[in-house]
């Protein structure tokens, strides 16, 4: 069968074109679309954290239906162009099935489609600039956040054969990349001449450079626990399988980086750290409304505000993408049996023998790493609607006194294991040494998922339940005001 580069002539260069802009046409449209339907989550999660009215009225009812029909009747218009017309005998085709699916969505899923309304709203809405802006680099900024967001996407392992590309420096790739959304932030505040997006862009600029560190350490910590900066590497690190495994010895939960102690410590601290470099509630200091009316974004309109939004969730889906790559394992399943009934063999890749997969175990592998990422983007939308804004100097002395701290011990802490481990496995061997470590950090892991069960499956205290009853209360009593 031929393949794709004996199609194109065997052209090289042509064939590395299509190569990367392929995948990352794929990856932008499925974040894009992505993005979209967490504006639609995030009104349903903060209505149901904050007792409000959620959307449920843009697609209740006749929504699409009603929308071609309207296309239908503009079609059969005495001026139409050829156009119109043409449109119209497309939309009495595709009439019937949208009336079906507005039937199913105003059923099932009331206000999913306000994201595609949103997004006509913005498209629709006209582009001003003030004239005291620096144009150039008034309209610039927003691409340069969006493209710090969608460069990291690159190295991203989204499943154990469905990634763009594999660095050998892939992490530090993606510190550097995302590490620009900072300069586009203060573009946009400076170029808008308004004192209000100066403030928000300086803030912004501190906020972000000095998160940086805990992100820093944390990914330290992580290159040195695995080994390797390859992101890919560092998830087939986690997953641990080699020719000599068996489903007993290797591919299980507990094998990822979350469980080592000092990652586990780690890990808060980098969500965190990852929560500041979004500008996500409480760490919203650069856009905070009551104080800075929008912050480096306030004099953008239409689809340039967009961009920002749209960078906004990108990064989230990016920084839980790296979260879960660093700590979760990865594309990992974590559960043996299932890897290796998935996995095909090995093949070398860079010196490294690494394990290929089915193609089921591939879409199984896209399936855990898609469910991971987005739980992770769920606790951050939980996050911004349970907490308040911090303010700027407690929001510099957690970073300063506490995250960075932390992640120093934490790395100081996995150098000294590293170099224990050397000393141990000269003296009882590795094998043995790994046996220990196996069920050493499969006990530890038992442990943490029983006291989870434990905490959110125990009986309420008298004071958390006079506490809920309060706050019912509370709801019931403002629900005409809301």
């Amino acid at each position: 069968m031929p393949t794709i580069y004996d199609l194109l002539g065997g052209n090289s260069a042509l064939y590395t074109v299509i190569a990367v802009a392929v995948p990352c046409l794929i990856v932008t449209v499925v974040v894009l679309t992505v993005a979209g339907i967490s504006t639609y989550l995030e009104r349903k999660v903060a209505a149901d954290i904050q007792r409000r009215i959620g959307p449920n009225q843009c697609n209740v009812g006749p929504f699409l239906g009603e929308f071609v029909r309207t296309m239908v009747r503009n079609g059969a218009a005495p001026r139409a162009t050829g156009l119109a017309r043409a449109m119209a005998s497309a939309g009495k085709a595709v009439l019937p099935p949208l009336d079906w699916l507005d039937k199913v969505l105003g059923r099932w899923a009331p206000g999913l489609l306000i994201f595609m309304a949103d997004g006509l709203k913005l498209i629709l809405k006209e582009d001003i600039i003030s004239d005291a802006a620096d144009k150039r680099l008034f309209r610039i900024a927003p691409y340069i956040v969006l493209a710090s967001a969608f460069g990291a996407l690159a190295v991203v392992p989204f499943s154990d054969a469905w990634y763009v590309a594999d660095f050998n420096i892939g992490i530090f790739y993606v510190a550097a990349i995302t590490s620009l959304e900072v300069l586009g932030i203060l573009m946009a505040g400076w170029a808008s001449n308004n004192k209000w997006a100066l403030l928000g862009g300086m803030r912004s600029a501190a906020q972000i450079v000095s998160y940086e560190v805990p992100v820093g350490l944390a990914i330290a910590t992580a290159i040195l626990m695995t080994g390797t900066m390859s992101m890919q590497g560092m998830t087939c690190e986690q997953l641990g399988i080699t020719r000599d495994s068996t489903w007993l010895s290797d591919g299980w939960f507990w094998q990822w980086n979350i469980f080592h102690p000092a990652m586990f410590i780690l890990a808060p601290v980098y969500f965190l750290a990852a929560l500041a470099e979004c500008n996500r509630t409480p760490f919203d200091i650069p856009e905070a409304e009551s104080e800075l009316v929008s912050g480096y974004h306030v004099e953008y309109s239409g689809m340039r505000f967009a961009l920002f939004f749209m960078a906004e969730y990108a990064m989230m889906c990016v920084t839980s993408a790296i979260a879960v790559t660093l700590f979760l394992g990865g594309w990992s399943t974590g559960i043996a049996p299932l890897e290796h009934l998935g996995l095909a063999g090995f093949e070398v890749r860079a010196g490294v023998q690494v394990p290929v997969f089915h193609w089921y175990g591939t879409l199984l592998h896209l399936l855990f790493f898609a469910a991971k990422t987005y739980g992770l983007v769920l606790l951050m939308m939980w996050i911004r609607w349970t907490l308040p804004r911090f303010r700027v100097d407690q929001m510099m002395a957690l970073c300063w006194k506490k995250l960075i701290p932390i992640g120093l011990f934490c790395l100081l802490a996995v150098a000294a294991w590293m170099i224990l481990r050397m000393v141990l496995a000269r003296q009882i061997g590795e094998a043995l040494l790994d046996r220990i470590t196996f069920w050493g950090r499969a006990a530890f892991a038992c442990g943490v998922a029983g006291w989870l069960l434990w905490y959110f499956s125990r009986p309420l205290t008298p004071e958390e339940e006079a506490q809920r009853e309060m706050v019912a209360r509370a709801s019931v009593e403002s629900g005409p005001a809301l």
